[in-house]
């Protein structure tokens, strides 16, 4: 009986490792033209991408994470996709890496390994002015932006759901 109970709190132990290992999202370097990229990715028809732009010394960008958890655990089984661009130092990678698995953001992370940030700006979004958060919705009809943090989730969920 001993030997069955430490069986089973072993399958369970490892299960539970497993699952946190599965759920961890691994954070990547990416470079300006990446980053580019990435603001002009085109969404396949009934997909929408959101694209997160944030630090984690921002207030309003951390105060909006929630938002992005929540959608994202209500959108499970559509066609949504998360993709966060952290502009926190490279310096500080592993303190962003603790911070998406600590926090359990959803999604695909990238930190900038290196950027100007004037023509990035200008290379994401003609009418970003450089503030974050700063937050793209691509579809395959159109991609919408919004810059600042969102009051509340409602406000989120119509940005991303229009």
């Amino acid at each position: 009986m001993a030997i069955k109970k430490l069986f089973s709190v072993l399958l369970l132990s490892l299960a539970l490792f497993a699952a946190g290992t599965l759920s961890a999202q691994k954070l990547s370097v990416i470079n300006q033209a990446e980053v580019t990229s990435l603001a002009h990715m085109k969404a396949d028809s009934g997909q929408t991408i959101v694209v997160n732009f944030w630090a984690t010394w921002c207030g309003p960008c951390v105060r909006e994470l929630p938002y992005f958890i929540q959608a994202d655990t209500s959108l499970k089984g559509e066609n949504f996709k998360f993709v966060f661009v952290s502009f926190d130092p490279l310096s500080n990678e592993s303190k962003v890496q603790k911070f998406i698995t600590k926090n359990g953001m959803p999604g695909t992370h990238y930190i900038i390994g290196s950027f100007e940030m004037e023509s990035l700006i200008e290379q994401v979004h003609p009418k970003w002015e450089g503030g974050i958060p700063f937050t793209l919705a691509i579809t395959h009809k159109e991609t919408r932006y919004h810059e600042g943090a969102f009051e509340n989730f409602r406000q989120f969920w119509q940005f991303i759901r229009d």
